[in-house]
């Protein structure tokens, strides 16, 4: 899967000369969170979010710069009233925008997403805006990869071997402590584990097995330094 499969193409933009009053109409209107700014040509300027029009004097939350804020800092100063104030998209966009190619691989886009804490990340080509990869295009590729049915038959022996496979490939399993059987497709886990984050990481492994269509716990817990065991979950 790449960013081509899964961005939105085409996506609604502003100018820099829209008003902000139009640009958050459009985005209450298209339940969206931010809008890409481009020239005539879609070159991509900067992008506006709802978070850039919160800080608002006709709302009284607009920060307000003290005189000697001003004094020692009169273009900053200078800028955050033009952000905070501004009329138009132009004054209170982003301008310096993370942005992606459609050859940037997926796992790259989500990393960036996660470190910026963006919600959204235009993917452009030559600088021209080509689509919008967000949060909402990795939730429904999601929802479409798990409701994928695989017809395949999977012998119980062969789902079995797997789920152990990958317990024993897994860093933090118990290795050895936990049986696995699987007959008519019912997966039945039993053994020891030391936490209830790794009895339900098991499970996980299982329900993810092909050929799995339900998982029974039997494990125990036990307690890692007096050695008790203490049932069934």
């Amino acid at each position: 899967m790449n960013i081509n499969d899964i961005m939105t193409i085409g996506p609604v933009t502003v100018g820099p000369g829209t008003t902000i009053v139009d640009a958050a109409r459009i985005m209450l209107d298209r339940n969206l969170s931010a809008l890409p700014v481009v020239d005539g040509d879609g070159v991509l300027l900067g992008i506006v979010t709802d978070g850039d029009l919160l800080r608002r004097p006709e709302l009284e939350t607009a920060p307000e710069i003290g005189w000697w804020r001003g004094f020692l800092a009169p273009e900053t100063s200078a800028r955050d009233f033009i952000k905070t104030r501004g009329r138009h998209v132009r004054e209170v966009m982003t301008e310096h925008v993370q942005t992606v190619t459609s050859d940037t691989s997926l796992n790259d886009a989500v990393a960036l997403m996660q470190a910026r804490h963006i919600k959204q990340v235009p993917v452009v080509k030559g600088g021209v805006l080509i689509g919008m990869l967000s949060r909402r295009n990795m939730l429904a590729a999601l929802i479409n990869k798990l409701l994928v049915v695989d017809d395949a038959v999977v012998p119980d022996d062969t789902s079995a071997a797997m789920i152990r496979n990958a317990i024993a490939q897994s860093k933090w399993a118990p290795r050895g402590a936990v049986s696995v059987v699987v007959n008519e497709g019912v997966a039945t886990l039993a053994g020891s584990v030391f936490s209830d984050a790794e009895r339900r990481a098991l499970l996980v492994i299982a329900e993810n097995t092909k050929g799995v269509k339900s998982v029974v716990d039997q494990m125990l817990l036990v307690d890692s330094v007096s050695g008790l065991a203490y049932g069934t979950f």
